[in-house]
């Protein structure tokens, strides 16, 4: 059985589409719906639908933010293994029946696709893949990260992309990083440098909805950068625990200064200067930045410093639109 953890805070105008997905799959589910203290009526929703159906279950809590509500699935989740679904977003129920039709008893990390989807065209575009459809059945995490491309920015690290084994993730304390944003980042490092092997699949399951007015991901706030510098710090910490991923975990590194560059207009005052002091202590990263912007930035902080580089690159990002 897996169990499908679905995060809810006030997304009742997505929340039956989201639960509706997972209920026409043939794969033998139970559905976790964590109410992370919603306030538009989302919680009542949940308990609808737990109503109806005997697998669908429902945990109420305080607001806690999106790690601890993860945690709270995993810990409470009595499937063999564990798949990830955000409220606002929805499976293809024939692409997840096949993709979870691959999994077996001894099968820790499973991958899969997404379609990102424009609710307003009601339009669906695949993700860029490539280097995955170059992979099939079950490899060494060696070579799938190997299929990764360097420009980070191109290849999304979701927790929601990957099924995993319930007992091995918590023997390997595969719970969440608390209140911090870009959590997927932080937990999908870990989850590869402990895995020996992985099962990667050509099933576009996933439907990632773009551009909701109110979702996490809207909007950059000084906290995105100060977490993102957070997570760096932590990937170092790995390259000393897992030298064999030390190219993989420099890359992501990489992305996440760059962001942080690129971003760096958007802070003001005394958090502008603690996230440039953090950035300069940081600097080593620079040299795994990727891409034309990725060059272009080391170049610029070479000749003027992480503060002009930052308001340059902003500048471009807005020009570019």
């Amino acid at each position: 059985m897996v169990s499908v953890i679905i995060p809810v805070y006030n997304v009742k105008d997505y929340l039956d589409e989201c639960v509706a997905s997972v209920l026409k799959l043939k794969t033998e589910t139970e559905i976790l719906l964590v109410d992370d203290g919603s306030t538009d009526g989302s919680g009542l929703l949940c308990d609808a639908w737990a109503e109806k159906h005997s697998h669908v279950r429902v945990i109420h809590q305080e607001n806690g933010g999106l790690s601890a509500v993860r945690n709270r699935g995993i810990q409470n989740a009595r499937g063999s293994h564990l798949l990830f679904l955000d409220s606002d977003d929805f499976l293809d129920p024939e692409e997840t029946d096949r993709m979870l039709g691959q999994l077996t008893d001894s099968t820790d990390v499973l991958m899969g696709l997404y379609n990102n989807y424009y609710t307003s065209e009601n339009r669906y575009a695949p993700e860029s893949a490539a280097g995955f459809l170059s992979l099939s059945g079950t490899v060494p995490v060696a070579r799938f990260l190997e299929a990764i491309p360097a420009d980070g920015s191109s290849c999304y690290m979701t927790a929601w992309r990957f099924v995993c084994r319930r007992a091995w993730a918590l023997a390997n304390e595969l719970l969440f990083f608390a209140g911090i944003y870009h959590e997927d980042e932080e937990w999908t490092a870990r989850l590869l440098c402990k895995a020996q092997e992985i099962t990667v699949t050509d099933c576009y399951f996933y439907q990632y909805r773009q551009a909701r007015s109110g979702a996490i991901t809207s909007g950059v706030k000084p906290k995105h950068l100060f977490d993102s510098l957070t997570i760096i710090r932590h990937h170092q910490t790995l390259e000393k625990e897992h030298p064999d991923n030390l190219q993989y975990l420099q890359r992501r590194q990489g992305m996440l200064y760059l962001n942080c560059l690129i971003n760096l207009h958007t802070v003001q005052g005394a958090e502008k200067k603690q996230i440039c002091s953090q950035l300069r202590q940081l600097r080593r990263c620079a040299s795994h930045m990727s891409g034309k912007i990725g060059k272009l930035a080391r170049l610029c902080l070479k000749l003027t410093g992480v503060r002009i580089t930052g308001m340059l690159l902003g500048a471009a990002k807005k020009i570019r639109g």
